[in-house]
């Protein structure tokens, strides 16, 4: 049933299904590049850590934030078409 999910470190999970997807990815120890959606759950840096989401992220990833990462999200260098925001509720 727990087939494919792995509790990293701290809050940080993977699931390998269909898709490659992680939640608030910290502390990732080395470069998989084989995320296809990234859920970050707020700003704090062991949820939201641009090192780890780089060892993560691919071309195509989608990232799916709280609104209030947009901006940072963008100067870190995603593209504005490949997030969604989400707001509480």
């Amino acid at each position: 049933m727990l087939e494919g999910i792995e509790v990293l470190l701290h809050s940080s999970i993977k699931i390998s299904k269909e898709k490659v997807i992680y939640i608030d990815p910290f502390k990732i120890d080395k470069n998989y590049n084989d995320a296809d959606i990234i859920f970050i759950t707020h700003s704090h840096y062991d949820h939201y850590s641009i090192e780890d989401i780089n060892k993560i992220k691919k071309e195509d990833t989608i990232i799916v934030e709280p609104k209030d990462l947009l901006e940072k999200t963008l100067n870190d260098g995603f593209k504005k078409d490949s997030i969604i925001t989400v707001e509480p509720n």
